[in-house]
């Protein structure tokens, strides 16, 4: 098993292989969710999640986390693109799960947990899930 920085970088090279001007996001891990709640297969597929405050913004990364690998082309949602983003009902008290869409109609919903789980091992991200959480609740106000 991997440990929780080990993880971190790896998932945090494979959003700077993506994104051009990576440096400037936040990171945190997320699980793709097929609805409220409920994760893909066992081990589902995840996300790396870059964000940041000014501009508001938000890049979807896809992982394959079995290979810990870039699943497909990142998407970006900003203030220009945006058409919805929600917080879905709570799985667990400490997480939250969110639906975002664009304007082409793709919806991505995910959560984000203090503790991301992964088959290669656990990544702890409390206080990056926190702020996270705190960036959505902005972004959802501006939606």
């Amino acid at each position: 098993m991997a440990g929780s920085e080990q993880l971190k970088e790896a998932l945090s090279g494979i959003f700077d292989a993506q994104i051009p001007n990576h440096g400037d996001y936040n990171l945190v891990f997320a699980s793709a969710r097929l609805g409220l709640g409920t994760a893909l297969g066992r081990w589902p597929r995840g996300y790396v999640l870059g964000y940041r405050w000014k501009p508001h913004e938000l890049i979807l990364a896809p992982v394959n986390v079995a290979e810990l690998s870039a699943g497909s082309t990142p998407v970006t949602i900003n203030m220009t693109n945006l058409s919805h983003a929600v917080r879905l009902a709570e799985k667990h008290p400490a997480d939250y799960d969110y639906e975002v869409g664009n304007s082409t109609g793709r919806i991505f919903r995910f959560g984000v947990a203090p503790a991301g789980i992964l088959p290669a091992g656990t990544i702890e991200q409390a206080d990056d899930a926190e702020d996270f959480h705190n960036f959505m609740a902005s972004l959802i106000s501006l939606a």
